[in-house]
């Protein structure tokens, strides 16, 4: 049984789950920590009431468990916050292996009466902070914990500009990244309201209705705030800072378009005081960050050496180098983390966008003399020294990159479209970072709250391709078909050359409904448009016979499949460099083509070219690599190669992280053999076959789990362009 703590009921929660204080545990966490104390023999005496309404005033989200399987549950469940975990040395015994896997948790603290008892714990886990015998001691070390958590849970992208050959076709980090880029400018454009103050307001009074001391800054902050005030608000240890760096960091749209106008008057107020404050500074400073770092967050740092990052929100720095060490260093009982020094060089005679100014005047902490960096500012990791084995020093340079990286993006997909603008980019990105219904909350916000003329075709568009990788077919096509009415017959002058996006959205519906002949039809139409607009040689000309090509694959006529996407390959040759993304998924479809004409031979070498520049161009756990050694063990395997085959197979396996014995052959070939039926029966084997063997409601049923089989791997191929579907959405 679990008691959501709730101030007003706890006294009277001996009921059993009926409580209807239980209703309030599926209110979101919108701060970065959860605490949860796991205690079976909680007895909801007066000295816990008194103790749960101390730690809420430390952290909001605190739930008391006594049954482990809710707790547990509900711990597998979160995904954008730390857990801290509160229990008992001897029911902490019982459940060690369980948690073990879970990395949400960041924090263990045992609350006993025998310290001696339970000390071997602290050499045991490395997560436990501290056992205590008396709860003042407890909250102590749980205040200082969540400060310090508070302070370090930024969340950092990267982008690596030697692997990123292409803007339009992403990397997800590097679809992160840039989202960083281009939010500063969107959250900027977006017009300052009265209205928007009001829904800050409502809906901070409605997410700490029972925090007391919340409620008053609420109140404090509603009655005194002006815009010169902000870095003063955000540097408060209050509901703002908690609020918007969560937001920032788990990329909420909901809770940054409610907190819009804060963030936008944190940014100019910031950028006013860094040209005030430049001309009187060096043109090269010093400034650190000291910190705590996961073994995990390090190790990513060392794979990226070299490459830019940006921080995830507003990042904090001093002055002081002996301000810094002393956050690095302190003490923790815990071995899965290591104190960093980040040294950061900033020329500021050379940096034309990066802002950041020394707020300590404004600062609850004025000892730390804080500078302040705003939104999309980036840095290059130079080095990472371990030489003395108390810290690891991280050195950073500021450097205008991600602007320049931003204004490419930008460039490159107006010269693709000239009305795309930086507020329809940003969403588009949220489409190929996979955040569909984020990119659908944001388009929704976009066209209710903007004063300037939005183009609601290329909205609508691109919310119908949301909609398609879903998948929710449906309403894909209703609002493709939107767009594409309003540029035909409603905006004025004609837009034909735009068209051809909602059309290829409309056509894509088609060709997941397995509605070939209307598909191709659409298909054709935008081939006819790239070919009148763009020449017939442009990339999007290629999209276009890439489209037709996947239809003929679809219906088994292979030779017509090839024709195309021979076609959309020589375009792609001519017009991009050979390891690129586009060329790898080229390659992919023109060795399924082969294959399915038994081009063996040929079919492998496309095939195997293609896996090669995928893994040259993506991350190593990435869906494309992974399905291209699916297909090429698939492959093997009809042509009696079983020890070629296992060895793709097995690295596929490995990438996924699947356990398996390798030297268990048997086993092996059972999954494999499960794999290539998957493949060829769910995605390949024609329908029409699939009608001859199965008739009647056999057949029925059975194509209803293969649509339903297609449908998920049709959304995992969106998202990677294999030969189904290029979301091409600008």
């Amino acid at each position: 049984m679990l008691h959501q703590v709730d101030f007003r009921l706890v006294a009277s929660s001996n009921k059993s789950n009926a409580n209807p204080e239980l209703s309030t545990l599926e209110k979101p966490n919108l701060e970065s920590i959860t605490l949860i104390w796991y205690d079976p023999q909680n007895d909801k005496t007066e000295d816990t009431k008194r103790t749960l309404e101390t730690l809420r005033e430390i952290n909001d989200k605190v739930i008391l468990y006594s049954d482990w399987v809710e707790c547990i549950t509900y711990m597998r469940s979160i995904e954008n916050e730390k857990i801290f975990l509160i229990t008992s040395g001897k029911e902490f015994t019982s459940i060690m292996s369980e948690i073990k896997p879970l990395k949400q948790i960041d924090s263990i603290f045992i609350l006993c009466l025998e310290i001696d008892q339970y000390e071997t714990l602290l050499q045991s886990n490395e997560l436990i902070v501290g056992i205590y015998c008396e709860i003042s001691a407890l909250i102590e070390s749980i205040k200082q914990q969540v400060e310090l958590l508070h302070r370090q849970v930024d969340a950092f992208t990267f982008y690596n500009e030697h692997q990123e050959n292409s803007t339009h076709d992403l990397s997800k980090e590097s679809a992160e990244f840039l989202w960083f880029q281009l939010f500063k400018d969107v959250i900027l454009r977006m017009p300052r309201k009265d209205q928007a103050k009001k829904e800050l307001i409502e809906f901070a009074c409605q997410f700490y209705r029972r925090d007391g001391k919340e409620k008053q800054n609420i109140i404090d902050f509603e009655q005194s705030y002006h815009v010169d005030e902000s870095i003063y608000w955000y540097t408060k240890n209050s509901f703002l800072y908690k609020l918007v760096n969560k937001a920032l960091r788990t990329e909420d749209i909901e809770q940054l378009h409610i907190f819009r106008f804060f963030i936008s008057d944190l940014s100019s107020e910031l950028a006013r005081m860094h040209k005030s404050q430049i001309r009187k500074q060096k043109n090269t400073i010093k400034l650190y960050r000291g910190l705590k770092m996961g073994n995990d967050e390090l190790t990513k740092l060392k794979e990226n050496l070299g490459c830019i990052i940006s921080a995830n929100g507003f990042l904090s720095t001093s002055y002081s180098k002996d301000i810094a060490m002393e956050f690095a260093t302190k003490p923790t009982k815990r071995t899965n983390i290591v104190s960093v020094l980040q040294e950061i060089e900033c020329s500021s005679d050379i940096l034309e966008s990066i802002v950041f100014a020394n707020i300590t005047k404004y600062s609850e902490f004025e000892q730390e003399q804080e500078v302040l960096f705003d939104l999309s500012s980036t840095f290059k990791i130079e080095s990472i020294s371990e030489n003395d084995p108390q810290i690891v020093v991280v050195k950073l340079t500021a450097t205008d990159a991600g602007t320049k990286i931003a204004k490419k993006y930008v460039d490159l997909n107006r010269k693709r479209n000239e009305e795309t603008t930086p507020d329809i980019l940003f969403g588009i990105l949220l489409v190929q970072m996979g955040k569909y219904d984020q990119s659908l909350t944001y388009f929704k916000n976009l066209l209710n709250s903007s004063d300037d003329k939005v183009d609601e075709a290329r909205i609508f568009n691109t919310m119908g391709s949301a909609y398609l990788c879903k998948p929710k077919l449906d309403r894909a096509y209703i609002f493709a078909k939107r767009a594409y009415r309003m540029m035909i017959f409603v905006v004025k002058g004609s837009r034909i050359k735009d068209s051809t996006r909602p059309m290829t959205v409309m056509a894509h519906v088609y060709l997941r409904k397995e509605m070939y002949e209307e598909s191709l039809d659409f298909y054709l139409d935008v081939l006819e448009i790239s070919e009148k607009f763009y020449g017939r040689k442009h990339l999007d000309t290629a999209v276009a016979l890439n489209h037709i090509g996947n239809v003929y694959y679809e219906i088994r006529d292979y030779e017509q499949s090839l024709v195309y996407y021979e076609k959309s390959f020589k375009i792609r040759k001519e017009q991009l460099p050979h390891v690129h993304l586009d060329i790898a998924a080229s390659l992919n479809n023109l060795g399924l083509a082969r294959w399915g004409l038994q081009s063996i031979d040929k079919a492998l070498e496309h095939l195997r070219e293609s896996l090669k520049i995928r893994k040259q161009l993506l991350p190593s756990d990435h869906i494309s690599i992974i399905q291209s050694l699916d297909n090429i063990a698939t492959l093997l395997y009809e042509q009696h190669r079983i020890d070629d085959a296992l060895q793709y197979f097995t690295d596929a396996l490995s990438i996924q992280k699947i356990s398996f014995n390798p030297t268990d052959r048997v086993d092996l070939l059972r999954r494999l053999k499960q794999k290539v039926k998957l493949i060829r029966f769910a995605s390949d084997l024609p329908m029409v076959l699939i009608q001859e063997k199965l008739p009647g409601r056999l057949y029925h049923t059975y194509r209803q789990d293969n649509l339903e089989v297609r449908s998920r791997m049709h959304d995992e191929r969106n998202k990677s362009e294999l030969r189904y579907v290029t979301l091409n959405l600008t």
